[in-house]
């Protein structure tokens, strides 16, 4: 009798240790996942941020790109006002002119120079001994330039340079010095006579 008795509290013992283990298992697996999806959300958390991060440098990025125009002229190909992006370095901007023709002394510029909006290069012929003052002097730029710096051009009275400037009011800049035949009165033939002393 006293043996059976033994038996059972022996093998209820028995039970309850198995219990116990089977408890301490669940929890220590309970545990283990709970710190794997913290790792997992702190890791989604610093892709989230991570990409926020590049995201905002692309969008900052994409909005620094800018448009400007440059007159390019002198012993170039192809002289004319050019489409350049902002930074553009000034033997870019003279390739996009068509480069550089058989008498341009390219030493006598800043290859090397970034090119500004609005800005007017004149690439001089080997020997063409021609200082700043005098490559500007004369040039009018027909986005900033007064009714008053507009009447020093050939052909342009008061009345003309007032349609020039209202039109520049109402339509925003002159992209190339050829679309100032878009304001009323100044036709080919005019635009002939000062096509070689105005820039944008």
């Amino acid at each position: 009798m006293e043996y059976r008795q033994l038996y059972k509290k022996h093998k209820r013992a028995v039970q309850y240790g198995i219990c116990a283990v089977f408890l301490i298992i669940t929890g220590l697996i309970y545990l283990a996942g709970r710190k794997n999806a913290s790792v997992s959300e702190n890791t989604f958390a610093d892709n989230v941020v991570s990409s926020s991060i590049e995201d905002s440098w692309h969008m900052e990025s994409e909005s620094s790109v800018e448009d400007i125009y440059v007159y390019i002229c002198g012993h170039v190909n192809s002289p004319g006002v050019v489409k350049c992006l902002k930074g553009t370095r000034l033997y870019e901007a003279v390739a996009m002119a068509g480069g550089a023709d058989d008498l341009a002394d390219m030493s006598a510029v800043n290859l090397a120079a970034l090119v500004a909006d609005g800005e007017r290069i004149y690439i001089p012929a080997y020997g063409e001994d021609i200082s700043v003052e005098e490559q500007t002097e004369g040039i009018v730029n027909i986005n900033k330039a007064t009714e008053s710096e507009l009447m020093t051009l050939p052909g342009i009275g008061s009345s003309r340079a007032a349609d020039i400037v209202r039109y520049r009011t109402d339509n925003g800049r002159f992209q190339t010095i050829e679309d100032i035949m878009k304001v009323s009165g100044i036709k080919e033939a005019a635009f002939n006579k000062i096509k070689n002393y105005i820039c944008v």
